[in-house]
């Protein structure tokens, strides 16, 4: 029997495919100068923060010269936001969360994306009274890897580590998991699809692939 008492859910890439619309527009701006940016280099700040790594200084570098960047900051924000204007959740994410709510466990996200980014998305999505906790970059001093948000996320909930269930979609938000001791269901994306998830406890191609009941029975130890 599973002792899950409370689930933890990254957004970005997660709950909303957030990721795949930014990730073109970065790669927009490289092919507008000449370079690619590929996967395998973007995914490094996925589910983090540019501090893991900083696509418009690594442009600089490639083109050997700083970057006039005060227009694609605005551009970039505007394409994002109409692509994913009319955006809903991943398939089986609503179907979790009821699950979860019904089942009377606690819920909290916990996102290395900070608060006036994640709020409005859950007002809009109609998600915002399921979750107990919000956790977000404005609430630690360091996003993941660092298991910060997690660990904080577990303590306003009140269970131990062992009794939590993260749903992560990123190898930075896995390494946090890791570090916090609490286990890990990944749900790839595009944009994370080829990372190492070896070390998680569970992988799902989608989080429509199984009910909870059937989660919480194959991550129980």
């Amino acid at each position: 029997m599973s002792r899950t008492k409370a689930l933890i859910f990254d957004f970005d890439g997660l709950v909303v495919d957030t990721e795949t619309p930014l990730y073109d527009s970065w790669r927009q701006l490289y092919q507008d100068h000449g370079h690619d940016l590929t996967l395998e280099t973007y995914v490094q700040c996925v589910g983090s923060t540019i501090q893991r790594f900083d696509p418009i200084q690594h442009l600089q570098d490639l083109v050997g010269a700083p970057l006039d960047t005060t227009n694609f900051h605005s551009e970039h924000r505007a394409r994002v936001k109409t692509t994913l204007a009319e955006r809903d959740t991943l398939p089986g994410v609503r179907e979790r969360i009821s699950e979860a709510h019904e089942a009377g466990l606690k819920l909290a996200i916990a996102s290395s994306s900070p608060s006036d980014w994640i709020d409005p998305w859950l007002t809009r999505l109609q998600l915002t009274d399921y979750f107990h906790v919000i956790r977000t970059l404005d609430h630690v001093s360091e996003a993941k890897p660092s298991p910060e948000l997690f660990v904080t996320a577990a303590d306003m909930l009140e269970v131990e580590p062992e009794e939590a269930l993260i749903f992560e979609d990123s190898h930075n938000g896995l390494q946090a998991a890791r570090a916090a001791s609490i286990p890990c269901v990944i749900i790839p994306n595009y944009v994370t699809k080829h990372s190492d998830f070896s070390d998680a406890d569970l992988a799902l191609e989608s989080m429509a692939e199984a009910s909870l009941a059937e989660i919480l029975e194959r991550t129980s130890v």
